[in-house]
């Protein structure tokens, strides 16, 4: 189990059980469970904000398992995952920059399955959302470090970073200073 994830130089793919499993680049390949909350909290976050079609999707397609929301979280991030990353193919699923790769994966329900191209193949939300923009505020207006924002919304270090990579993705951005001026060139106040 994962404490503390980052969403950056990740290849996942599928065990011949069927079981997903996690590689990051710089750390230990783990076979998603339950118990690896921390991921599943950050990847829930990241698939919210950036494609919640395919997140509406997943928890429609497990719905049935609500009542337990840890086990219902844990098999909506793993359906977006076995519908887009399911192949070892050595190219990071989520590269260095927390750009997402998505794969074609083989599925015996295409062309037949209601969440085709919403699931797999999902569309990235471009748009700035809500918690987007209240942490690009803390980070423009407050001038808060990564740290310092974990603190107050209670979330990681690196979830605050995965997020931060993904606002600067949308806006165009490489630069927190960039991240600034868009912020007062787009009146955000």
């Amino acid at each position: 189990m994962n404490d503390d994830i980052d969403l950056n130089s990740i290849e996942f793919y599928q065990d011949p059980q069927g079981e997903m499993v996690v590689n990051p680049e710089n750390n230990k390949a783990f076979t998603l469970t339950v118990k690896d909350r921390e991921f599943i909290i950050a990847t829930t976050i990241l698939l919210e904000n950036d494609y919640p079609d395919a997140w509406k999707g997943c928890r429609e397609w497990n719905k049935k398992s609500k009542a337990n929301a840890l086990y219902y979280d844990f098999l909506c991030v793993r359906r977006f995952l076995k519908c887009n990353w399911a192949k070892f193919d050595g190219t990071l699923d989520i590269d260095t920059y927390g750009q997402t790769h998505f794969e074609w994966v083989e599925c015996t329900l295409r062309g037949e399955c209601k969440y085709e191209n919403i699931i797999c193949n999902p569309k990235f939300n471009s748009s700035l959302t809500r918690n987007d923009i209240n942490l690009l505020r803390m980070i423009a207006v407050d001038n808060l470090t990564a740290e310092q924002i974990a603190i107050r919304v209670a979330r990681s270090v690196n979830t605050i970073n995965n997020r931060r990579k993904s606002i600067q993705h949308k806006t165009g951005c490489n630069t927190i200073a960039k991240l600034v001026a868009y912020w007062y060139q787009h009146n955000l106040i």
